[in-house]
């Protein structure tokens, strides 16, 4: 059993180096990855003061979101018209080490995203991240999640832009409902209880605890765990339904 999850996590691995090479750096990636969740910080800026501590927890956030669901809509979608895809069902792999595979290509990338945000965002604002090795942590589990929501998007669409709608419709709503500009303790009592339902909340919450103090908090581990159900969740999603879509 344990060689054949070995095996599985050796064929993700291969399958998720393939996806870094052809997709990480296209530019709709780093559009939606780094260009969006910056112009709504600036439009947040100019309308009043921001908590510099929510708003680094916040946009680090945002650009993992918004970069690994966006190369998720690029690399499965586009491989499905292309053909690529076929030739990936007829390897000696399972449906579920592909869509693994093609998540952790998304999680590097989210990664890679949030270490350029998060701590020359942190200088700027005059924040010091207090625990880092904690950030890191939560940053990868955060990635990891929001890389098999991307998956979930993509497994619906034919087309790359289709796949960016359904991300959109997933995206902006928890932008504005996961307390990533304005303290999530000030929504109304119904809006928090919607934010629970929502990884970017959790994203948000476990960053915004590794910035305001060194210890480890049990909200903290609390996070982590949501974080990691989302991705069980998302992953065994997609694959039950891409399995139903390829029959």
């Amino acid at each position: 059993m344990a060689k054949s999850w070995t095996d599985s996590l050796i064929k993700a691995f291969y399958i998720a180096l393939k996806d870094a090479k052809v997709y990480y750096f296209k530019a709709p990636n780093f559009t939606f990855g780094l260009l969006i969740p910056v112009s709504l910080f600036v439009a947040f800026s100019f309308a009043g003061k921001i908590n510099p501590v929510l708003i680094v927890a916040g946009l680090s956030s945002l650009a993992m979101l918004f970069g690994t669901t966006s190369i998720e809509a690029v690399a499965v979608v586009l491989e499905r018209q292309t053909g690529t895809f076929d030739r990936l069902l007829v390897a000696p792999v399972s449906l579920f080490t592909i869509i693994l595979g093609k998540t952790i290509a998304g999680f590097f990338f989210g990664l890679i995203l949030a270490g350029v945000t998060i701590f020359p965002l942190a200088v700027f604002a005059g924040v010091t991240v207090m625990n880092p090795v904690l950030a890191v942590v939560a940053i990868a589990f955060a990635s990891m999640a929001f890389s098999a929501l991307g998956i979930i998007t993509s497994v619906y669409a034919n087309w790359v832009p289709d796949a960016q709608m359904y991300a959109n419709f997933l995206r902006f709503p928890m932008a504005f409902l996961s307390g990533t500009f304005v303290a999530l303790e000030t929504y109304p009592v119904g809006l928090q209880v919607v934010s629970r339902f929502l990884p970017l909340t959790y994203s948000v919450e476990a960053l915004r605890s590794c910035i305001s103090s060194s210890g480890v908090t049990g909200i903290y581990f609390i996070d982590l765990a949501a974080l990691f159900l989302f991705t069980v969740v998302f992953l065994f999603l997609a694959t039950l339904i891409l399995k139903k879509r390829l029959v």
